[in-house]
């Protein structure tokens, strides 16, 4: 019994399988938004009728996905921001390098100077002079052997590498906060108008019953029935109201314009993906800016834990010096020393702290390489789902086509029993109009969700900014 069950289970398993793969391959490829609205571009009308036009800069002309990100990458704060810490490191590899190059000082000294002996005779004598002091010194040093200056300056290298793959980093992520803004906007208004044909539908309906009430040819209960509907359309509309209002503002946010036309995205807008799964996964453990950025973090940990012990070691250098000498302690000549020096400089000990520093900076490391693992696993993760929604999505798209054509084919049909003036069941007249705003909704969520699946793989690949080069602002 147990192996008729499992041949059973496995040949559900390969027949739904088969179901899948037939039908991604009859998908249509290229099905957009602007197919779904009818048109390419949409009008934006303002969210609200009584926020004032001054609030934010208008745009009389239309605007695309390509000109948002454009505009977010000019505008973001957090680019600002990561832009100023890629400066801050490479300042600093700037400083760390000037402990390893040449070094150069002059100290001149000159005033009066008062010089006394005092003898230890009996009777005692003193004898005092007073005279212009006058010192030159100059020195040329140049470090020759110093292990943790050179790792301090190797660590900052890293970081700076670090600080610009994360500058790199944030222009996909702002990209991608862009890009989902702008699909928001397009999917809410999309929605908003299937939610405004269908509360005129019903009201169409609802008219029809009044009108036959009055007449004593409908119930009560119909007219209320229908009535019912309409309130609940009418409060869809102010979800869809809403919904709209918050992806304007959040697009005026990142962006700092309103528009008042949207060209509406498509998927084929977006740059292409790697040709099969397996290599975006590869991909995307490879050259993912944040694990890149991950990696150059530990590099550069571990050059400041080998800078740490190696205090431990003495340090070699050269000097170059020249003294320049009058009146000391006395009135004499002038008097010149000339040095050509070998310096070594070991501190053999400093109470501890620098192997207390080692275990600090090995600590420092150990948790790096945890945030990478982890930081690995979630973004396997998240790929994942990406992949898996971006495959359902296409099945979605398919299956709601087919729904809304069925259900606008029964609205239509009710569009004619309402011009003839007799309704040939209610019920059914009211579900074909949910029926047909359910599966315009799941059609354009799933159009939505594509377009984001898409836009986040291609973000964690590095590929998403490259859309601004198609702005014409």
């Amino acid at each position: 019994m147990q192996k008729i069950i499992s041949i059973k289970s496995s040949a559900c398993f390969l027949a739904s399988c088969a179901f899948i793969t037939v039908a991604s391959a009859q998908l249509p490829t290229k099905f957009r938004l602007a197919d779904l609205a009818g048109q390419d571009l949409i009008d934006l009308p303002n969210v609200e009728n009584d926020l004032p036009q001054t609030a934010a800069p208008t745009t009389d002309k239309s605007m695309g996905l390509p000109d948002f990100v454009a505009l977010s990458l000019q505008q973001s704060p957090q680019m600002r921001q990561a832009r100023a810490q890629f400066e801050s490191a490479e300042a600093r590899v700037g400083m760390l390098r000037a402990d390893l190059l040449p070094t150069a000082s002059v100290r001149i000294a000159k005033g009066p100077e008062k010089s006394e002996s005092i003898t230890t005779t009996t009777p005692p004598t003193t004898g005092t002079n007073r005279h212009t002091y006058y010192s030159r010194t100059v020195r040329l040093t140049q470090p020759v052997f110093n292990v943790p200056v050179f790792k301090e300056f190797d660590s900052s290298r890293q970081t700076k590498d670090a600080s610009s793959l994360r500058l790199q980093s944030m222009r996909e992520a702002t990209s991608l906060a862009a890009t989902k803004a702008t699909i928001d906007v397009a999917v809410a208004r999309i929605t908003l108008n299937f939610s405004d044909a269908q509360l005129e539908q019903l009201n169409k309906i609802l008219t029809y019953l009044e009108t036959r009430a009055s007449a004593g040819a409908s119930s009560q209960a119909d007219l209320e029935r229908a009535r019912t509907r309409v309130l609940n359309a009418r409060q869809t509309r102010i979800e869809q109201q809403t919904n709209y209002r918050n992806a304007m503002f959040e697009l005026d946010r990142l962006t700092g314009v309103i528009p008042t036309t949207l060209h509406l995205p498509f998927l084929q807008l977006l740059p292409a993906l790697p040709d099969n799964y397996g290599q975006i996964r590869q991909y995307v453990k490879e050259q993912n800016l944040d694990l890149l950025a991950l990696r150059k973090d530990i590099s550069a940990q571990r050059s400041l834990v080998t800078a740490e012990y190696s205090k431990y070691l003495p340090v070699f250098g050269v000097s170059l010096e020249k003294d320049t000498t009058e009146n000391v302690r006395g009135t004499n000549a002038p008097w010149t020393d000339t040095r050509a020096l070998a310096v070594m400089t070991w501190n053999v000990s400093l109470g501890g702290k620098e192997y207390y520093s080692g275990q600090q900076a090995s600590a420092e490391l150990r948790n790096r390489e945890a945030k990478l693992d982890d930081e690995t696993q979630r973004l396997s993760q998240s790929t994942e789902a990406d992949i898996a929604l971006l495959q359902s999505t296409e099945l979605r798209v398919q299956a709601a086509q087919a729904e809304q054509a069925s259900a606008l084919t029964v609205v239509d049909a009710v569009e004619e029993q309402l011009k003839s003036g007799r309704i040939g069941s209610l019920l059914e007249a009211l579900d074909a109009s949910d029926r047909l705003f359910g599966a315009r909704f799941r059609l354009t969520q799933a159009l939505g969700q594509q377009m984001k699946a898409h836009a986040q793989l291609l973000s964690r690949l590095g590929l998403l900014s490259n859309v601004q080069t198609q702005a014409k602002l």
